[in-house]
Parts: structure tokens; sequence; C-alpha cells
């Protein structure tokens, strides 16, 4: 239950950082004496803004209070693609200056957004907004932002598409109004990693590179979904990455200097994590060993982690 509810909090994080694409989210200015408790929205009655099992022709009810009064918003889906291309940003940072019009235009020509999908809604005059939006059978112009996600995006951390919605005024994301939809036949979360050592017989001192299983289907997600969180607050923090050799519970830590890199997509390229660097074997070890690699990040002041095991003889 506890792992499913970390899942669910981090889930919720990368609705805004997809649609915000580089922008840190904001809450609205509240209007001359509005209060300023700020805009809280559902999800089919549901308060974490994650959608599961979703299909074309499913029916989302999104209701919202706080909004700004008589405000325009514009509601879209996108690929979480748009959260890790940094094409999306300068139109996504707020204060363009366009028009309504001219920036609904301009979204709608972003190839990562669904341009089938774009509608106005207009709050009532208390700051309420409730709506049925249903999920496009269509996809976005760009072949690789589908939704729901190609499987190498979804093992990559992109675990679903955005549902965002934008105040057409400040042109900037509403983050209580944007939500992931997890497509039907996904898990919620990616399949775990690989791992393969340079040398599995060693000795102390020595030098062991590491690197992602050659011909894995799986990545270290952990890594993608810590850049969309920076995204999403403005952050610059690295995963945690370290190598330990021993039992689980007491390893003996080596000195590394392991990355593990988020995924990328830039010229439609699209590149999944990756594991690099290297450990050195520390000294007073012998025998058989467990080398266990772990990728943290501290998300909603929760530790996340992909942790993958080897082992090596040492002697």
């Amino acid at each position: 239950m506890r792992t499913r509810l970390v899942s669910l909090l981090l889930a919720s994080l990368l609705c805004v950082s997809a649609a915000v694409s580089g922008a840190a989210a904001v809450a609205e200015a509240p209007a001359a004496g509005a209060a300023t408790a700020g805009p809280k929205c559902t999800f089919n009655g549901g308060a974490l803004p994650i959608v599961m099992g979703v299909k074309a022709g499913s029916v989302i009810k999104v209701a919202c209070t706080g909004l700004n009064p008589t405000n325009p918003y514009l509601v879209l889906q996108a690929s979480l693609l748009i959260g890790i291309d940094p094409q999306a940003k300068a139109l996504l940072s707020g204060g363009s200056g366009l028009s309504p019009a001219t920036f609904t235009a301009a979204l709608a020509a972003l190839p990562k957004i669904n341009p089938a999908s774009l509608t106005t809604k207009l709050s009532d005059s208390t700051g309420k907004l409730a709506f049925d939006y249903t999920v496009p059978s269509s996809q976005a112009p760009d072949p690789n932002a589908t939704c729901p996600p190609s499987r190498v995006q979804f093992n990559s951390g992109l675990i679903g598409c955005a549902l965002a919605m934008i105040d057409l005024v400040t042109q900037k994301p509403v983050s209580a109004g944007s939500g992931v939809l997890e497509y039907a036949g996904f898990d919620f979360l990616p399949p775990t990693p690989t791992l393969t050592l340079s040398a599995k017989k060693v000795a102390p001192g020595q030098t062991v590179g590491v690197r992602d299983t050659p011909g894995a289907k799986t990545y270290w997600w952990i890594s993608t979904l810590a850049s969309l969180n920076n995204l999403l607050t403005g952050g610059s923090s690295l995963p945690r990455v370290t190598v330990g050799l021993g039992p689980r519970r007491h390893p003996v830590m080596a000195v590394s200097n392991v990355v593990a890199a988020p995924a990328t997509y830039s010229n439609s390229v699209f590149t999944p994590p990756k594991l690099s660097g290297s450990f050195k074997i520390p000294a007073g070890l012998h025998g058989g060993k467990r080398v266990i690699v772990s990728v943290v990040q501290v998300m909603l002041g929760i530790p996340l982690s992909n942790v993958v095991e080897s082992k090596v003889k040492i002697s």
C-alpha cells in the first residue's frame, strides 16, 4: 500500500512537468478580493491527478474550484515527450504577449500536442469549472508522440500522456487542473532495469565498469522521473547513485562515478536512460559478493529508487 501511494504521488508530479516543459508550475494569481486557497481539481472524483485504464473514447470528468472567475482555460492532451524536449520550453513559460487565439494556434502547431484535443473552457463567476474530457483516438503530428506512449518510452519513465489545463490570460499551466493519463494494458510503473559489470572475477582496488545489459528493453527510469520533477519544481538535483558490495542491509560502499542519465528527445530522436561509469572494489573484501547499484531520487519528501544486483568473485 505504501509503495502504491508513493507511486501515485510521484506520478502526479509528471502531469504538470509534461505540460510546463521547463517552466516551474505556479498557482494562479487570485483575483482581487478572491480567496487565496488556490485551484483544486478532481479527476473522475479523485483528488490525485492521475487516471488509469484509459483508452480512446474514455470520458474523464474534471471538476475544479478556486480558479479565476470568468476566465478562459485551454485543455489539451500531449505526449510526455514534451517534458524532455527543449523546443517547447519558450512557448509554455508564460507571458508570451500573444493573443489567446494566436497562443492557442501556436500550441496546436507543437508536434507533440494533439491539435484535435484542444478545447477552450470558461470558469463561472465563482471560479468553478466542470467538464467531461473525451480521450481522442487521433494522435499528435509527431509520430513518436503517441498516446499511449511506446513501450520504450514507458519503460524509460514516460508513464502516460498529459492532460493539461492552461490559463489563456497568463498563458501558464494550471497545475491543479493537469493530470496524467495512464493507458490500459500498461503496468502502473515501468519494469526493473538491468545491470552488466565489465568483470566478474576481480581483485581489491580493481576498477569495474557498469552499464545496461546489451539489448535490454528496460531502463533506469528513475532518472527520467527526476528530470521531469526538476522541470516541475525548477530544481536541478540529480539522482543519488551508489554502489555497495555485500549484504543488502549493510553493504560496503564503493568509490564510484556511476551516473544514470535520463531519457532525452531531440531532433525526433528518442534516447532511453543510460547507466554508465565505474566503481572500485573496496579493500578487505574476499569471496563472492553482491554488487548493488541504487539510483535514488527524493520527491515529495519520499525516496523512490531503482535497485539492481549482480555478483562478483573477489580474490
